[in-house]
């Protein structure tokens, strides 16, 4: 197996690992949450699993809530 044939199996299995990763925070917050702990649970996991992520997201969400104004 040469170099590129090396990199290119690397950037598969991190592809895959990161759509695995997607999918499991998906089912997260699709997953049935009815009571508030099961709720902040959700919230705080999803934090820490991507704080870029979720400051864009809120950022945005707070543009919403400015413009309902």
């Amino acid at each position: 197996m040469d170099e590129n044939q090396r990199k290119l199996a690397r950037l598969k299995a991190e592809q895959r690992a990161q759509t695995a990763r997607e999918a499991q925070i998906r089912n997260l917050i699709d997953g049935n949450n009815s009571n508030l702990e099961d709720k902040l649970a959700v919230f705080k996991t999803l934090v820490r699993a991507d704080q870029a992520r979720f400051n864009k997201a809120l950022s945005k969400m707070l543009e919403e809530t400015e413009q309902d104004k």
